[in-house]
């Protein structure tokens, strides 16, 4: 592919797809910051790829796919650094401004939909659902069955209306699972 179409290509892509990635990376990392980034690798991930010719299918399942990708090789790259850094005085004195306002409105702790009390798989599988995934692109992209796409979605559903009926009880469940 020209490096024309390439960047005018994702270029678009970024524009419409990056806050809906940007969710998901929020939900896997708990962190704007990191999910930011992520997002961008990925999109650059996505030039490199389509100008060195390869072929991608399905765009959206292929971003989705590397930005799960992205949060894993994170997640063990903190997990093989094991050390706590404790942050300076003088950055707790900024004020930390999301770069997505938009997207940071929707993660208050008063929101309506509480996804802490998934299990972090049935998360995953709410959200690329929630993204106008099909069942058998989720299973690829969790690398499970179609099936087990079914029973993740039912039992997520299930704690969530739970939660909405009962938030004492996902306090209770939260609480307790922050202690351990």
């Amino acid at each position: 592919m020209k490096q024309e179409d390439a960047t005018r290509l994702v270029a678009s892509l970024f524009d419409e797809w990056a806050p809906f990635l940007l969710r998901y990376g929020v939900r896997m990392t708990r962190s704007f910051e990191i999910a930011d980034d992520l997002v961008q690798e990925v999109f650059l991930a996505l030039y490199i790829a389509l100008r060195k010719g390869k072929r991608i299918d399905n765009l959206k399942a292929w971003t989705f796919g590397a930005l799960r990708n992205q949060v894993l090789k994170h997640a063990q790259y903190l997990e093989r650094r094991a050390e706590d850094l404790e942050p300076s005085e003088e950055l707790d004195l900024i004020a930390a401004q999301p770069c997505w306002p938009d997207v940071a409105a929707g993660f208050d702790e008063g929101a309506p939909l509480d996804l802490s009390v998934l299990s972090v798989r049935e998360e995953e599988a709410l959200l690329l659902r929630m993204q106008s995934f099909k069942y058998r692109e989720i299973a690829s992209q969790l690398g499970i069955s179609t099936k087990s796409v079914c029973t993740l979605l039912a039992r997520a559903l299930k704690k969530l209306q739970i939660a909405s009926r009962h938030p004492e009880l996902a306090r209770r469940r939260r609480s307790a699972w922050e202690v351990s």
